[in-house]
This record gives C-alpha cells, structure tokens and sequence, in this order.
C-alpha cells in the first residue's frame, strides 16, 4: 500500500515537473519572439529615444542646515524640489573662497542641470565656473545685477518688508527704547535686513536706540551668546539677528535673561524659528519654499531666463511675518493691528520698506 502511494506521489511529481518544464520552454519562446519583434521594431526606427534623464539640482551652502534659518531656509527649498519636481538633489557645506569654484565644477562636472550657491559670497565663483558649463544654470542668492550672464542669475529674497515689521514690533513694545541687532559677517544683503529693521523701529519709535554687532562668522553660537548677553546687561530688550547657526546663541542669551526675571525676546530669521526657541522668539521674518521650487520649475521645463529674481511678500508668498504661538498673546493688540495695517500697504504698493537696492549693483 505504501509503495502504490510512493509510486502515485512520484508518478504526479514527474508530471509537475513535466509541466513546469513546458511552461519554462513556451515562456522563454515568447521572451525571445518578443524581443526579436522589439529588435525588429527598432530597426525601422529613425532614432532612438531614451528615457529622460533625472532632473538632477546641486547647492552650495554657507554653514549646516541645523542652524534653523538661513542654510535651513535653502535645504527645505532644496527638498521641496526634490518632492514636487522628482528632482535628484545634494548639497555640500563650501565655507572658503578656495572651496567655492571646485565646489561648482565638481556639480558640473557631474552632470547637474541647476546648481544653487546660497550666499552673495558665491556669485564670483558661479560666474568663473558657468562660462565652462553653458548648458547649466547658476543661481546665486542675495546677489546683484551685475552677476547676471546667459546661464548665471542672482536672486534677491527681500526679506526687508518682514523685518520692517519686526521692527515695528520692537519698537512699540520696548520698554528700555534700546534695541539690539547682531550679525554673522558683514554683507550688504545683511545690512540692507538691518536697514530695514531699523527703519521699522524709527517709524513708531524715532526716540529708540540701535546698537549693531557682527559674531564675525556664520557659526560661533558661544560668541554670538556674548554678543547678545552685553547687549542685555546694557539695556536692550529686544534683539534681532541675522547670524545663521550662530543666532542660536542670541536665543541663549535671552532665555538665560528671561530665567533671570528679564522682560526680554528676540525675533527669528529667514526661517520660522518659533519652535527652536518659544521661550525667545516672539515673531520671525520668513522666507518660503517656493521660489526654489519657482525656479527649478522653469529651469527644467527649459524656459528659465537669465536675469536678476527679487522675491518679496507680494510673489508667490515668497516673504512672511510669523508670530511665535506659543508667545503671541503677549504682543498687545494694538500692536498686532499696527503691524498689520503696515503690511496690507506693503502689499499695496504704498509703503516703501528702506532697503538696498542691488538692482544696479556689482
């Protein structure tokens, strides 16, 4: 009896394995009948027609992207590439004039359709390399006019309108009418953002006193500490900074001035810094995603244009004013209304912000 079963489970396997061997045989034939079908298919084409390459966006930055503003600000627009265009992207941190121009080619050289140098520091660079690489684009921020060439731009977030009314905050709110800024290096983007701040200040407050201090980089938050804490001992009871990574320490100082029973707050850059420290930042000037995702749109659909980009509140969102959530209550409505009635005349065209104007510039 068993060797009857034996024999039938031996009997079904061979067929099994009959079968599977059929199957193999007719599947191969008609891999092969397909391919030569291609092959022949192809052969009475003119040209072949590969697949698109991928969309492929470098980016030079300044300092890390943990600084939560500046370089933060550029890698979320790099992301948002990556997620609305299916771009492949990198970015490498190119701190020294050395850096920059191999920094660019290395990019080039690797087949990159837009590489982005964020900072005024990198348009030289960009010019030097982009004249060996007609075909791909160079975007360089917070850069001028004069920068532009046939696949160079420089790009202008005029961060001016936000810190106009940060200013004007500061400048309601003080109760000392001293008022700090604190700097990473000097740059006349930087100063124009200062300008700005200081003239929102004066229009409500042409009594208050500015005191400006640069760290003398992008990354020493223990000196900008320093800065900022002098500044308190001093008088000052607000403080905005445009210092990158080393902004982090501005926000140190006031959360330890606070703890100390000081009526203190400082304002966030480029970034919506509320979160980083909601004990400090009461409000931010912002600068958004979407003019990346702007940019890198049209440099891929082939209609970019070589020319000076200024992105202010009024294009696409690029520029806003965020409060802090978790602080906001603490801006008296008045203030809030001030604020906002300034802003719907930026937007109208009515109020001119002070700023720089790199429209000319070299």
């Amino acid at each position: 009896m068993k060797r009857i079963i034996w024999t039938k489970q031996r009997i079904y396997c061979r067929s099994l394995d009959r079968l599977a061997s059929a199957v193999f045989i007719l599947g191969f034939l008609a891999i092969i009948s397909m391919f030569g079908c291609q092959r022949i298919q192809d052969a009475t084409k003119d040209v072949y027609t590969p697949e698109p390459d991928t969309f492929k966006v470098g980016m030079l930055l300044p300092g890390a992207i943990s600084d939560q503003g500046w370089n933060a600000l550029a890698h979320d627009g790099l992301k948002a590439i990556e997620t609305e265009l299916g771009a492949e992207i990198d970015y490498v941190k190119s701190l020294t004039a050395a850096d920059w121009e191999a920094d660019f080619r290395a990019y080039a050289m690797d087949g990159y359709d837009l590489i982005f140098g964020h900072g005024y520091e990198y348009q030289e660079a960009a010019i030097a390399v982009a004249q060996d690489y007609p075909e791909i684009v160079f975007i360089t921020s917070a850069g001028a006019s004069g920068a532009i060439r046939e696949n160079v731009s420089p790009i202008v977030f005029r961060l001016e309108q936000a810190t106009y009314l940060l200013g004007m905050i500061a400048g309601l709110m003080t109760q000392t009418d001293k008022i700090g800024m604190v700097g990473g290096q000097e740059l006349p983007s930087g100063n124009s953002v200062f300008m700005a701040f200081e003239g929102g200040v004066k229009s409500v407050n042409p009594n208050a006193e500015l005191q400006r201090a640069y760290v003398g980089d992008w990354e020493s938050i223990a000196k900008a500490r320093d800065i900022a804490t002098t500044q308190i001992q001093e008088g000052v009871d607000f403080i905005f900074h445009n210092a990158n990574e080393a902004g982090l320490g501005v926000f140190e100082a006031v959360v330890m001035a606070r703890d100390a029973g000081k009526t203190v707050y400082a304002f966030g850059a480029n970034r919506d810094q509320s979160a980083v420290s909601p004990r400090a930042v009461l409000a931010n000037a912002v600068i958004t995603p979407r003019p990346y995702v702007q940019l890198a749109t049209a440099v891929k659909a082939g209609t970019f244009q070589s020319e000076l980009y200024v992105f202010t509140m009024t294009t696409d969102g690029a520029i806003a004013l965020t409060y802090n959530p978790e602080l906001k209550s603490q801006v008296p409505e008045e203030v809030q209304q001030k604020v906002e009635e300034a802003r719907q005349q930026i937007l109208a065209g009515t109020l001119e912000v002070p700023q720089i104007d790199f429209s000319a510039g070299e």
